[in-house]
């Protein structure tokens, strides 16, 4: 019999291979598990490579927002290879869409205001409101957490991550070939990527199953990180994968 799948985690952009301690921690007690850390790339493809390098053998892989444009690209590079190892993915809060022109624009002028703006604006807790659901705005703890992981990756890595996914090419179209079993988490308060944009993804998707996250913004897995886990525990010790 050959062994279970590796799970391996992609981090968000923004993000340290920290983001999925919960996760990963609950899943090694029953299936090996790792996390992938990008926050030197620049590049979707580079990540890619490295999250496909990160354990030998068949994968399930799992990706929050930009960990989920990573994901979908070391897809594309799996189904082509001559023998493909994704047997299972996961999608937090993500999207197989490409930036619009308008979001490239603001990605660019986040940057180009510089470092001094940029870690000015992390000291202050209401920064976080925008990527947390109601519940996790009042979170101290999560939010000094978040600031810690964003401080940790720095200005460099925030602008390498800007470019990454300003650059992502749109996957829409690739979904509908994926043909193995795939879980899409959304956050029923994400604002970044609306939870339209992962019902598009399951309406899309063959083998898909959703879960929305009640009272959880765009850190579902940190800001409710027990119901994440359950949901991705669930999908990965089912034998097959249901349509929901």
């Amino acid at each position: 019999m050959s062994p279970a799948p590796t799970v391996i985690f992609i981090p968000g952009a923004s993000s340290d291979d920290t983001v999925w301690d919960a996760q990963k921690e609950a899943l090694l007690q029953n299936h090996a598990a790792v996390t992938v850390d990008i926050s030197d790339l620049d590049d979707i493809s580079a990540m890619s490579n490295r999250v496909l390098g990160a354990a030998a053998g068949d994968v399930i892989l799992c990706g929050t927002s930009m960990g989920g444009y990573v994901a979908l690209d070391a897809l594309k590079k799996d189904m082509a290879s001559a023998g493909p190892r994704v047997k299972k993915a996961i999608f937090c809060c993500t999207t197989a869409r490409a930036d619009t022109p308008e979001r490239k624009r603001q990605r660019m002028i986040d940057v180009a205001a510089g470092a001094d703006k940029w870690r000015a604006a992390r000291q202050d807790d209401t920064h976080y409101h925008a990527f947390l659901g109601q519940r996790a705005q009042g979170d101290k703890d999560l939010i000094a957490r978040l600031r810690d992981i964003s401080l940790r990756v720095g200005y460099d890595g925030f602008a390498r991550h800007q470019k990454a996914c300003a650059n992502r090419s749109d996957s829409l179209d690739f979904l509908s070939s994926i043909h193995i079993p795939a879980l899409v988490i959304s956050g029923e308060e994400d604002t970044l990527i609306p939870p339209e944009l992962q019902t598009e993804m399951h309406s899309l998707l063959p083998q898909s199953t959703l879960v929305s996250i009640k009272g959880a913004g765009h850190i579902a897995h940190m800001e409710d990180a027990d119901n994440v886990t359950a949901a991705i525990e669930t999908f990965i010790t089912a034998k097959t994968g249901t349509t929901a």
